[in-house]
């Protein structure tokens, strides 16, 4: 199933780029990026609020973790068999791991930079950078008009069809009263 499409991609991005700066390259080798991915897939709040983490900490859903040999920006891909992510050189941090995991905790049918991947992504700084990288991570959200919550609407639960019948009588009422 393909993803609907991504309209806040380059709004998340200069979010990023405001809260955390400039990418440079943190873990200095591949082990050390591959050894942050697993202690963010195994914190215990994570593991809490995500099934597929602890499918993916279990065995039940296979990752492969690739260095991004002649990549020039790391990804994740969900496949019908595994996931997979990729980090070149450049891209070996702990924003950007925590990042592409949030890419993986995400439902496959959402958009790829959308309400529910922004708000997973705050989750995971919250637990894995504080509450105050959080909190700048929100503003700088904000500032760039980054949707990270749920939609807003009255009413908690789709309409029965009673509600239906009911409006559509009010609305019947007072298109005749104005013809009148």
């Amino acid at each position: 199933m393909a993803r609907p499409r991504d309209n806040q991609r380059s709004r998340l991005y200069a979010a990023e780029w405001e809260c955390f700066g400039w990418t440079r390259m943190q873990f200095k080798d591949f082990p050390a990026t591959e050894k942050y991915l697993w202690k963010v897939l195994s914190n215990r709040y994570v593991q809490r609020k995500y099934q597929i983490a602890r499918d993916i900490k279990s065995g039940l859903i296979p990752i492969k973790v690739s260095k991004g040999d002649g990549s020039r920006v790391a990804w994740a891909r969900i496949l019908p068999d595994k996931m997979w992510v990729s980090f070149p050189r450049k891209w070996r941090n702990d924003f950007t791991v925590i990042h592409q995991v949030a890419h993986l905790l995400t439902p496959p049918d959402v958009q790829e930079h959308g309400r529910e991947f922004c708000r997973t992504y705050l989750h995971l700084v919250l637990v894995m950078m504080g509450r105050e990288k959080q909190k700048q991570l929100k503003a700088a959200m904000k500032k760039h008009n980054c949707k990270y919550s749920h939609t807003h609407t009255p009413y908690k639960n789709p309409l029965t069809q009673e509600e239906k019948d009911i409006m559509l009588a009010r609305l019947l009422r007072i298109d005749y009263e104005r013809r009148t």
